[in-house]
């Protein structure tokens, strides 16, 4: 659809990831999946074509919303977003969690909900209706992945919402932070289009999958193609693999995941690797055969929880 529009605005700027740069002149919008994004100058748009592309289309709003009102989160506003400088009065390490929902709520609920639900000195960033920035200082108290849950857990039970979140890395406050959040941006959107059952997403979870994607098709069909055909013999295997390398190629926390005897599971590994010639008890086998379950899943399986 965003590609036939480009014959009607033939300037659009396409793409597959959360625009970081949501510039005064362009307009941008995202189809139903939030797959897709578009950009088109505001000055080549008539008012009736605005409001047909509202009907269509989601529109991408710059992050001002009434959330943002105290000096701090508004200084933080300025430095991601608007080139400002760092802001003030802060040093060491900080780390920016995203966090989205599928459905919209009011900027002020969802900011009241936050603020009674978030270790002090945490800085909350309202980017929209239903997206926003959580800001942390490296300390012995930062969030976990349980506190997140524990989080989402209450304001989806209160708003009916569901919530999923990117725990960034922690990083030193410089001119290159922004730029590292606008990467971090990247892998989150690009992890809401094909990891949707995850609620916790982080860059070691997405990294994989994202490089997977961004690998030529030719060259993964000629690198994974004896891993392919060995899973295509074999439907289960896979499953083992998979749970072997996820849990630190052992073999008693694999057969434990997998409600299997230890005994079935070395042996499915060992068919593995003589069928495949992939070591998968090495780092490197490893790394290997899980670029190639990852790209067998995504081609050829629905996703297995």
């Amino acid at each position: 659809m965003f590609t036939s529009l480009r014959k009607k605005f033939p300037d659009a700027i396409i793409q597959h990831h959360y625009p970081t740069n949501l510039e005064a002149t362009k307009i941008w919008f995202t189809n139903e999946a939030e797959d897709e994004y578009i950009g088109i100058d505001k000055s080549e748009i008539t008012p009736e074509e605005m409001e047909l592309l509202h009907c269509l289309f989601k529109e991408i709003k710059n992050p001002s919303g009434p959330g943002n009102d105290s000096p701090h989160s508004m200084e933080w506003f300025s430095y991601l977003f608007k080139n400002g400088p760092i802001p003030s009065n802060i040093a060491g390490e900080f780390r920016i969690i995203q966090f989205s929902m599928k459905e919209s709520l009011d900027q002020l609920l969802l900011k009241e909900a936050f603020q009674h639900l978030l270790p002090l000195n945490t800085t909350l960033i309202l980017l929209d209706d239903n997206m926003g920035l959580l800001i942390e200082e490296k300390n012995e108290w930062n969030m976990d992945e349980e506190q997140l849950l524990s989080i989402s857990h209450v304001i989806e039970s209160d708003f009916f919402v569901s919530l999923s979140f990117f725990i960034g890395q922690f990083h030193v406050m410089d001119s290159y932070f922004p730029l590292t959040f606008k990467y971090e941006q990247e892998l989150f959107s690009f992890s809401r289009t094909v990891q949707k059952q995850s609620f916790i997403h982080t860059v070691v979870t997405v990294l994989p999958a994202f490089t997977l994607h961004h690998l030529p098709q030719e060259w993964k069909t000629q690198l994974f193609s004896k891993v392919t055909e060995t899973f295509r013999e074999d439907a289960e295997l896979i499953y083992t693999v998979k749970a072997f390398l996820e849990n630190q190629s052992n073999i008693s926390q694999t057969a434990k995941k997998l409600f299997m005897h230890r005994n079935s599971v070395q042996y499915r590994i060992d068919k593995f690797i003589e069928k495949t010639t992939i070591d998968i008890k090495t780092f490197q086998g490893g790394i290997l055969a899980y670029f190639a379950c990852l790209n067998f899943q995504s081609d050829n399986l629905p996703k297995k929880e």
